[in-house]
């Protein structure tokens, strides 16, 4: 009897080694399908106002510069960037978007990559926001609306806003960046005109031409 209980454990045994190699095959392949997903989402996103109240948010470092103050923005524009945290404390982000301009720079694997943005000049009512970053490969697309008041002014200012978008970091390869200013209309804030904080209410597509812009740089690896 304990030779035959012997043969029937040992069978046993055999009988589930199979089992326990194929579920640990299995789980390999889940893990490596989930590597495999995880690499398709990270060269294909999109972020995106999910509604109107998340307006701002997917812009960072936001400075508005007033007419009044002298300087002026004859259109919009867009570049390249490293990461904005390199930016001295005591430069304005206005500064530093043209010493970016002016200076030769080369970004990493290790670097977060920026896109800067420099509005044309607009009137105090006006407002911009990011709507959406999508990245499809190499591709990056950044949908902007301009919202243009249709009020009459007695009496205002003018400003243009800058700010950024953080890209990450990227593999190595040549990427481009398009900017896509959306032109629309309105006539009614959702808050005070004097508030901190207020957007359009009833904006709507306007006539005007739709603009783009695009930017083309390289990342390369970093040093070992």
């Amino acid at each position: 009897m304990r030779i035959n209980s012997l043969l029937i454990i040992a069978s046993l045994v055999s009988l589930a080694a199979p089992l326990f190699a194929q579920k640990s095959t299995s789980g390999k392949a889940a893990d490596q399908t989930a590597r495999q997903a995880d690499t398709r989402s990270d060269v294909a996103w999109t972020r995106w106002l999910t509604n109107r109240t998340q307006r701002g948010t997917l812009q960072d470092g936001l400075q508005k510069i007033r007419g009044d103050l002298g300087r002026w923005s004859e259109k919009s524009s867009i570049q390249h960037a490293p990461p904005i945290g390199l930016k001295p404390t005591r430069v304005a982000l206005d500064d530093w978007y043209d010493q970016v301009l002016k200076k030769e720079f080369q970004l990493t694997t290790h670097d977060d990559n920026w896109l800067l943005f420099r509005t044309r000049q607009l009137d105090d009512n006006d407002r911009v926001w990011v709507e959406k970053i999508e990245r499809r490969g190499n591709q990056f697309t950044v949908t902007i609306s301009e919202a243009v008041w249709e009020g009459v002014y007695s009496r205002n200012f003018t400003y243009y806003d800058v700010f950024g978008v953080n890209l990450g970091k990227l593999k190595p390869g040549k990427y481009e960046a398009t900017c896509i200013i959306k032109p629309l209309a309105f006539r009614k804030l959702d808050g005070p005109r004097g508030a901190k904080v207020n957007w359009p209410e009833d904006d709507r597509p306007s006539d005007k031409a739709t603009v783009k812009q695009s930017t083309a740089f390289t990342v390369i690896a970093a040093p070992r």
